[in-house]
């Protein structure tokens, strides 16, 4: 088959249908990719081999028929078997419809699941591609079935990983077909970078870093460390993706001045015909802040953006408003137009109006505070006026207001608008137009972006006045009291300008505003635009009829200068100049490049001052003024005011006054400036660059930089000094910059020669200020400013450097840095705070080009002193530290500091640390102090101190790690799918230290590596003992959480590092002592190596290296990361064990060691050494699937098993240590374990090395390793078991296993918690009989003897105590269990041991009694009708065939307990739950029998366990799962069934006493008349097979395998003999009982039963036995002689029992009833005359006292025979019901194998049928008779009683038929007693006659 050699992804997913079945070739090639297609198969299309003409398409394959059946491999587990992933012939499949998997409430398919790599051609700069196809290899297969499964709970879980894998294939086809610019394909890659993320924390939690630029893993290796960890912490919690936290980055200034922006998305707005609505934000004070926008009548889904919000608004409450207005229609008049002739002029018109409705409110400031990801759903309650009469609130225009304030005055709710539906969602952005740009998708379909009533730098330019109207205050006599009017709004000149009160709404020349009564206010805002000059708004009032009522105007400029903002009262006069009232308006102006300021135009005009007399004197007061001048008129009009100062400073150079007054103004317009963002200093910047033009003015501005900082202390000017300390680089800036730009002139550059020393002093003044202590000044004011100044200069010191490199060289500006660094020393070291900032400023020197790009010198030299700075800093916590959870939080930030200078150096150094080894080596000696505080944090966070709160825990923020400032970035919020892991930020920052010191310190040349100090002995193996505990936390993830996968596989990198430098100190100072040396530092050295290769065995045997397990993408992020360091750590462990043993001898070296003993003896096993053992420890290794890996640690395991030899001479020691660890390990983690035992072979290594020779150690050696594979087999057995309820009884049979092997091994204490293991298993399933059958196991172990005392127990707990008092625990708990699970017999022989215990063992008198009481109470119940009740457990015989079932069923038969009552349908229903895939298979028909044998009495065939009982056509081998389930019923001892006249409460009892022998019978016909449908009683034999199970029940798994069955057949004689024996034995039973316990009740019952027995019909009961008599009276066989005369003695028999029933019954009957027993009498004596008379003859005498079966001729022989007959059949097993023809059709269920014919009773039926037979004492069988007792047309049929189920059927035609007993009571004297009968009382018989008759 020639396959497509490219693939073409599909735009949607196609769905399809197979047209006609397919079978692919068999070549190879074929079969692996193309599954066989049936007809009508679904498909999902995705990729085709072509674009024209596709011969192949590929996609999935849903098909109805298990693909394993096909041998075609499936995706998941079984249950998704029928789904597959291939190609398919394009002739064999039908398109039928594309799918948009992306819209579709349930995700119906996702796209490709993955190409190989191998497949594409992928571009080198397109890593992207590559982790895309793995992310969906690995999503698609695993969650096929879930697409395709029906609608579930999780369904919003695969329509968001829908919507991902949409995303992804969307970006995949993009980026390989379509030329995207450089721009777009950026934004792709990171794209798809952030939906990896979103979709692995959604799957698996784990957490992969890529390169955002190329999609790459981020492998660390010559990456930036400091972003990995970021990246990776960001990855981990955030709840944004990269572009957005990347546009907060880049654009967050030190004050965070991004804008805010509000969508907001209104859904479900019904509003009526003729209304709109109106929405804009306001606050309580300002009020309206954003233009409004205009939603109409009709509009389904408005999606609004309000842009532009300051971030101050947000702190205060505001409100989102809703405002609804109806429409109106109105008259006008039209103004005087002067060119017009009046008669021409129209008077008036009719225009559209508006009257508000209803207005709501909902307060957002908690919206844009949070800035969630997720849109926030929230409803607007909506309220509308409400008049109240002799009071004015101000109507519609203050409503608004009134509802902000929380008012209830006036306000109603509003029927037929009661609320409306909005959702919000925030953002911060530098601007409106930014964030657009940024997500266009997410704004594609924005209804409206209103502005906010803010001018900011980033905004476009504006110049617009918002203009708010409140009311018109009339006369008295202007209007009537209920008058409405409105205003409306023009210009009064030719060029007008233009009005508008909505975003969206087209500006007009005139604006009319909505009706409002006389008493109200009309509260709308408009907006007026352009701002011409001289222009005025005419604002005119009209009633609602149109006239004018009067106008007044507005003027917009005064002087050239726009209105000033705030309120006016304007008068309003009518046509004739009177004054009608006023009109109350407030304006606001919203302009770029307008302002109404006095100062700043003051200071615009300062050339004017020259020219007046007192102008200079006004001109310095103004620039005193600039202080109080809004910032953002400064913002508008920075250019102009620089300009301004500037000016001026070049005027007055040389005026002191003038000069420091300006350089004031100047420095407060510059913080201004520095506080508005990175868009307003960047204006700033472009002023500086391009347009400053005053170098003259260059000189006062540095000595007034002088002036003012010498007076730093003066409190009037410390507000100047502080700002100037902030902006003090834009001074600086203006001197280098100018510098540069005139330096070619002559003059100037002279002037700039003397700067470098002004320069200094300044630099000198600067390092004055820091080295200054408060503490010196007594006043708290003078030394806060001090305080203040210091942190200032601090923070802003490392800014001025960069603007000096002009002035000074990188050596000259490294000695100022350093300089000014030593003088902050004494300042900061009495003062936190000050360290803290001191901090800032050496992280600030470190990004500085002086570290980044300078020398090598200079960098190294920088190196050192920040050492020198830092390490007073580094200091594990005091006391001190941890008094508060203040002080802990101090010292934890200001670690965090000293963690975040040296990891930015880091992350410099790190890819060119190979060039920079010298400066590199110098940080190592700090790692003795990082290392010992990584140590005591992981302590402290283990074991908090309370007051402290220290351990790490999950919150709903994180800080981002390695912060740059002080104090840090407010924290982020935790992704809601982020795995909930708790970590903390300092341990992950101190984990980078170590692990990069580590790496740096084989840079080191010294001797015991620490940057050339000596360090002692102590000091360095305390160095490394923290460095191996900081390994050990990394590696059991304690530092931070695991499933950050990319910095934990970089960890483990640096952990091997920190392992080979440790060997290296290891062998070079501390050579191991030989084995016989024993003090304390011989005994310290042994620890620090015993750590030592703990740490790197836990390395080596990580679960975040074991890629073998992984999925797709962690296993390639692994791989490139970590590369191969289990290999290297293996070798590396062979190589530093052999280190510490010496060469081994000849006799050693046979056994594969080259190097045994000396030091290796202190770490084998935990018995000999003192708790260095290590076998424990390599376990894990062992299973490993690393080849490598598993070869040298079983080398490892060889020379310990040979030294432990040679030490001890014995291996017990190491082998209990090996079984040890291998349980603990199976239960830590059982599925990794069983993968990797399952598939290594380590024993069968080892055994090779350890051949069974006479050699004792290899002897020993061989015992060893067989006695460990033996347990590792069945800890395999026990945890490779599926997870589910199938598989719990082989689970519990899998731990008794285990518990067997564990007790011959002597391990006592772990048997006794697997024994206690499985009794809260079995707790927890109900199985209370069960669990007191294990703890029995437990009891075992113990004798009844006092004298011995046994030690506590730990897991179970038991105190110590006798080992009689620990098993008379155990017995009474076990008692408990047996009463919870309704297990009396279990309960009784528990009690039996007790009593003989405490008869001969205590002699315990008081117990004795309580126990024998006890037993007496559970005899009693178990008569009582309770017991009756109670839910017996039915049995089943269940054969598990086919190699689907776990070995430890596969091809076995079991006996199985079902639940009480447990039907047969539903027992196999609930198999089939555990079991979906098995198949139930049918038993066997019936078989036909040899003519020859048809009369025998029995024949017994004996077999094992495996036999074909029921043939099958499903072999034990068979491919797939088969169950064969069949009922089976309990079979009693020979002793019981032989029993005459017991009960059947006494029968069931002692049944089920050690039950092991089950049965099942099945009818059979002989050959001769096999083909014949009659239902000759003649024809039908019985075949019953009794299955012998291996253990009695009950048992601990509830089953029992089946040990042997044994099959007879009995003859139609035998049979009928048994089932006569069987109901004579019933009736004794219920005469003895009415006798014994005379009551109406069971007088009642008697009388049912014999009156069923005496009037039988003609030819049914007995009578049909004689018939059958009859025929074989001529038979000669000696059989059948036999077999006769057993049923004839057997009818004698059954009729003297009537007779003694009858005696009886004439003693209790009941006056009532007396006639009835007079008519039984005489139909008794006439229908049994035969039988009397040989009664007679025999001389049997009856008188009722008590009666014993059996001819006096012959009585042994009867009894012989009853106990024959009895012995081979179950005779109270199934109700036979005989049913006319015209009823159902008889049902055939060949599962319960339990059939008879005609008129014989079955011998054997489930137990529950039992059951119910006893409750139904009065008879076993139910006959359906007419009135005469004879049928025409019957059908026969066995029902199993406790299912209600036909099993088999035979017709009878035309046969007259008796029964023995029939409790319908259809014989005539029943029918007509049966009306009395019924009304009495008969009490539990009542019911048990009611469940009879049912069936």
């Amino acid at each position: 088959m020639e396959q497509a050699a490219q693939w073409y992804p599909l735009p949607v997913c196609i769905d399809a249908i197979a047209n006609k079945s397919y079978a692919p070739t068999p070549s190879a090639t074929a079969s692996a990719s193309a599954p066989p297609l049936l007809l009508g198969d679904k498909l999902f299309i995705v990729e085709q081999s072509s674009f024209t003409d596709p011969a192949w398409y590929r996609g999935y394959l849903i098909t109805p028929q298990p693909l394993s059946i096909l041998g075609q491999s499936v995706i998941g587990d079984i249950l998704a078997e029928r789904i597959a992933v291939g190609i398919f012939p394009a002739s064999c499949v039908t398109l039928t419809e594309s799918l948009d998997y992306s819209t579709s409430p349930h995700p119906t398919s996702p796209l490709p699941a993955a190409s190989n790599d191998s497949e594409l051609t992928v571009e080198k700069d397109l890593p992207i591609l590559n982790e895309i196809a793995a992310a969906l290899k690995e999503w698609c297969p695993v969650h096929m079935h879930e697409f395709f499964g029906p609608q579930t709970s999780n369904s919003a879980r695969l329509a968001t990983l829908s919507a991902l894998i949409s995303d992804l294939l969307h970006t995949r086809i993009s980026l390989l077909f379509y030329n995207l610019p450089d721009k777009d394909k950026s934004e792709a890659i990171q794209s798809a970078v952030w939906t990896l993320v979103r979709g692995n924390k959604l799957i698996s939690g784990d957490v992969i870093v890529r390169d955002e630029t190329s999609g790459a893993i981020v492998t660390g290796s010559n990456d930036d460390l400091v972003q990995l960890f970021r990246d990776q912490q960001v990855m981990a919690l955030s709840t944004h993706n990269s572009a957005h936290s990347s546009t907060q980055g880049k654009s967050e200034s030190p004050s965070g001045m991004d804008l805010l922006h509000l969508m907001m998305r209104v859904f479900g707005l019904t509003l009526d015909e003729g209304t709109y609505a109106r929405f804009y934000i306001c606050n309580k004070g300002r009020g309206i802040i954003t233009e409004a926008v205009h939603v109409d009548a009709g509009t389904v889904d408005a999606k609004v953006l309000f842009v532009d919000l300051p971030p101050a608004v947000a702190k205060d409450e505001i409100f989102m408003v809703i405002e609804v207005y109806e429409t109106i229609y109105m008259t006008t008049q039209v103004q005087s137009v002067q060119s017009v002739p009046p008669a021409q002029r129209p008077q008036s018109y009719t225009i559209q109006g508006r009257r508000g409705v209803v207005i709501g409110m909902l307060e957002v400031g908690r919206v844009l505070r949070e800035k969630a990801e997720l849109e926030r759903e929230m409803v607007v309650r909506m309220f509308a006026n409400k008049q109240v009469e002799g009071a004015s609130n101000g109507g519609w225009g203050t409503l608004r207001a009134r509802l902000a304030q929380g008012s209830a005055d006036g306000i109603q709710r509003y029927a037929k608008l009661d609320k409306v539906h909005v959702s919000l969602r925030a953002f911060a952005s530098p601007s409106g137009q930014a964030l657009t740009t940024a997500s266009p998708l997410l704004f594609a379909d924005m209804f409206a972006c209103p502005k906010a009533l803010f001018a900011t730098s980033s905004t476009t330019p504006r110049d617009e006045l918002y203009l708010t109207l409140g009311g018109v205050s009339f006369a008295s006599h202007v209007v009537r009291s209920k008058s409405l009017y409105y205003l409306s709004l023009s210009s009064d000149a030719s060029a007008p300008i233009m009005f508008r009160d909505a975003e969206q709404q087209k500006p007009s020349s005139t604006w009319t505003s909505c009706v409002v009564s006389r008493d109200e206010k009309v509260g709308e805002c408009v907006c007026i635009s352009p701002l011409r000059t001289g222009k005025d708004v005419v604002i005119n009032v009209h009633s609602i009829d149109g006239r004018i009522i009067g106008h007044t105007v507005l003027p917009l400029w005064v002087d050239n200068v726009v209105v000033k903002d705030g309120t006016q009262n304007l008068s309003v006069t009518n046509s004739q100049g009177l004054r009608v009232g006023t009109l109350d308006i407030s304006t606001y102006l919203v302009s770029t490049t307008l302002s109404a300021d006095e100062t700043l135009l003051a200071l615009s005009r300062w050339r004017m001052a020259r020219n007046s007399s007192n102008g200079q004197a006004v001109l310095l007061h103004v620039l005193r003024q600039v202080d109080y001048v809004d910032e953002s008129e400064i913002v508008k009009l920075l250019r102009q005011v620089l300009d301004s100062l500037f000016g001026i400073l070049a005027w007055k150079r040389g005026d002191i006054e003038f000069e420091d007054s300006i350089f004031a103004a100047l420095v407060h317009v510059l913080d201004v400036i520095s506080e508005k963002g990175v868009n307003v200093t960047s204006v700033l910047d472009d002023y500086i660059r391009e347009l400053f033009n005053y170098p003259i003015a260059l000189a006062p501005l540095l000595y007034g930089y002088q002036r003012l900082l010498s007076n730093h202390i003066d409190p009037d000017v410390g507000a100047h000094v502080r700002s100037l300390l902030k902006i003090g680089k834009y001074i600086l800036r203006f001197i280098s910059v100018t510098r540069l730009k005139y330096q070619s002139q002559e003059s100037v550059s002279v002037a700039f020669a003397t700067f470098p020393t002004v320069l200094r002093h300044l630099f000198q003044q600067l390092c004055r200020i820091v080295e200054q202590e408060a503490s010196d000044y007594d006043d708290q004011d003078t030394a806060a400013t001090i305080v203040a100044h210091q942190t200032l200069a601090l923070d802003h010191f490392a800014e001025y450097l960069s603007e000096l490199r002009s002035f000074f060289t990188d050596n000259e500006l490294l000695e100022l840095s350093i300089d000014f660094m030593e003088s902050s020393a004494s300042g900061c070291s009495s003062n936190t705070q000050l360290a803290m900032h001191q901090l800032v400023l050496l992280q600030s020197y470190t990004n500085l080009w002086l570290f980044t790009s300078s020398t090598a010198e200079i960098r190294k030299e920088l190196a050192s002193q920040t050492i020198v700075l830092i390490r007073p800093y580094l200091s594990v916590p005091t006391d001190t530290d941890l008094a508060t959870p203040t002080a802990w939080h101090s010292w934890k930030e200001r670690l965090r500091l000293c963690c975040s200078v040296l990891a930015h150096q880091f992350r410099i150094l790190w890819p060119q640390r190979e060039s920079c080894r010298e400066t590199c080596g110098l940080y190592v000696q700090l790692l003795p102090e990082v290392a010992a505080i990584f140590v005591a944090l992981q302590k402290k966070l283990k074991n908090p101190v309370a007051q402290t709160g220290a351990a790490p825990r999950f919150n709903h923020e994180f800080s981002s790690l390695f912060p740059e400032r002080f104090p840090f970035p407010p924290p982020r919020p935790v992704d809601t799918n982020a795995k909930k892991l708790p970590f903390d930020e300092l341990s992950v920052e101190l984990t980078l230290l170590v692990a990069v010191l580590s790496e740096f310190a084989t840079y080191d040349t010294s001797v015991n590596g620490n940057g050339g100090k000596s360090l002692t002995e102590h000091e360095v193996i305390t160095l490394m003992r923290n460095v191996l505990s900081m390994c050990n936390s990394v590696i059991r993830g304690d530092a931070f959480p695991t499933n950050w996968t990319s910095v934990y596989s970089l960890l483990h990198c640096s952990i091997f590092s920190c392992m080979e430098f440790i060997s290296l100190v290891l062998l070079e100072l501390f050579v191991p002592p030989s084995e016989g040396q024993r003090d304390p530092e011989t005994e310290q050295v042994a620890s620090l190596w015993y750590t030592f290769f703990r740490t790197l065995i836990d390395l080596v045997g990580s679960e975040a290296l074991a890629i073998e397990s992984f999925t797709e993408q962690k296993r390639r992020a692994v791989s490139a990361i970590a590369g191969d360091v289990r290999e290297r750590g293996a070798i590396l462990l062979s190589k530093m064990w052999d280190a510490i043993g010496y060469d081994a001898s000849p006799e050693e070296a046979l056994y594969n060691v080259h190097r045994v003993g000396g030091l290796q003896a202190r770490f084998i096993t935990r018995k000999s050494c003192d708790g260095f053992a290590l076998v424990g420890q390599l376990v894990e290794l062992w299973g490993s699937q690393n080849d490598d890996v598993r070869a040298h640690a079983l080398g490892v395991l060889r020379s310990m098993i040979v030294c432990e030899w040679n030490v001890r001479k014995r291996l017990d020691d190491i082998q209990s240590d090996i079984i040890d660890a291998l349980a603990s390990k199976f239960e830590t983690n059982p599925s990794l374990m069983v993968n990797s035992f399952s598939t290594s072979a380590f024993s069968g290594t080892l055994l090779e090395n350890f051949p069974a020779t006479d050699d004792a150690l290899g002897v020993d050696a061989h015992k060893l390793l067989t006695t460990v594979s033996r347990f590792l087999d069945l800890l395999v057995d026990l945890h490779s078991l599926p997870d589910n309820d199938a598989y719990n009884n082989d689970r519990s049979l899998c731990t008794l296993s285990l518990m067997k092997f564990l007790k011959d091994l002597g391990r006592k204490d772990a048997f006794v918690r697997y024994v206690h293991e499985l009794v809260q298993m079995q707790e927890l399933a109900g199985h209370y009989a069960e669990a007191g059958l294990t703890l029995r196991l437990h009891a075992a172990m113990y004798d009844w003897r006092k004298d011995v005392h046994i030690p506590a127990l730990a897991d179970p707990k038991f105190p110590a105590q006798t080992s009689y008092d620990r098993r008379e625990k155990l017995y009474v708990q076990m008692v408990k269990y047996f009463a919870l699970g309704n297990a009396p017999e279990l309960a009784i022989s528990t009690y039996k041991e007790l009593a003989r215990v405490y008869e001969s063992i205590s002699f315990d008198l008081d117990k004795l009694a309580a126990v024998t009481v006890s037993m007496a109470k559970i005899y009693r119940e178990e008569l009582s009708a309770s017991a009756t009740a109670r839910p017996q457990p039915q049995y089943f015989r269940v054969a598990y065939h086919g190699i689907g079932f776990h070995r430890t069923v596969r091809g076995k038969q079991f006996i199985v307990q079902g639940n009480g009552w447990e039907k047969l349908s539903e027992f196999t229903e609930r198999l089939q739950k555990m079991y979906p895939e098995a198949t139930v298979v049918t038993t066997a028909t019936p078989t036909a029998i040899g003519v020859n044998k048809h009369i025998s009495s029995s024949s017994t065939l004996s077999s094992n366990s495996s036999s074909i009982v029921f043939d099958t056509d499903a072999s034990a081998n068979a491919q797939g799962q088969y169950l064969q389930i069949t009922a089976v019923s309990p079979e009693p001892a020979d002793a019981l069934a032989a029993a005459v006249g017991i009960g059947p409460k006494d029968r069931d009892f002692f049944l089920r006493s050690d039950l092991r022998r089950f049965s099942v019978s099945r009818p059979v016909k002989s050959e001769a008349n096999a083909i014949r449908t009659s239902g000759n009683p003649a024809d039908i034999w019985v075949e019953k097979v009794v299955f012998t199970t291996k253990e009695a029940f009950p048992t601990i798994l509830r089953r029992s395998m089946i040990e042997s069955s044994d099959i007879t057949r009995v003859s139609p004689l035998s049979n009928a003999a048994g089932l006569v024996v069987q109901k004579t034995s019933e009736i004794l039973h219920i005469a003895r009982h009415a006798l014994s316990h005379p009551d109406e009740s069971r007088s009642a019952q008697l009388s049912m039963v014999v009156s069923g027995a005496v009037d039988a019909p003609v030819n049914g009961g007995v009578q049909q036995y004689r018939s059958l008599l009859a025929i074989y009276a001529t038979n000669a066989d000696a059989d059948s002689r036999e077999q006769k005369k057993r049923l004839e003695l057997a009818i004698v028999d059954y009729v003297a029992v009537l007779k003694y029933a009858l005696v009886v019954h004439a003693r209790v009957v009941s006056s009532a009833l007396r006639p009835l027993h007079d008519s039984l009498v005489v139909l008794f004596e006439r229908n049994f005359k035969a039988e009397l008379q040989r009664l007679a003859d025999e001389g049997r005498i009856i008188d009722g006292t008590d009666i014993h079966i059996g001819s006096r001729a012959a009585p042994a022989t009867a009894s012989e025979d009853a106990k024959s007959i009895s012995s081979d059949l179950t005779p109270q097993t199934t109700t036979l019901s005989i049913i006319g023809s015209q009823h159902q059709p008889p049902s055939n269920n060949s599962s319960t194998t339990t059939v008879v014919s005609g008129a014989i009773q079955p011998v054997a039926a489930p137990a529950r049928s039992v059951q119910l037979m006893q409750l139904s004492q009065p008879s076993t069988t139910s006959l359906a008779l007419d009135r005469n007792g004879s049928v025409t047309n019957l059908s026969v049929s066995v029902t199993n009683s406790s299912q209600h189920e036909s099993v088999q059927s035979v017709s009878v035609s035309d046969m007259g038929s008796s029964v023995i007993t029939s409790s319908g009571g259809q014989s005539s004297i029943a029918n007509k007693m049966g009306r009395r009968i019924s009304k009495m009382k008969f009490g539990s018989s009542k019911r048990s006659l009611t469940s009879l008759e049912s069936l």
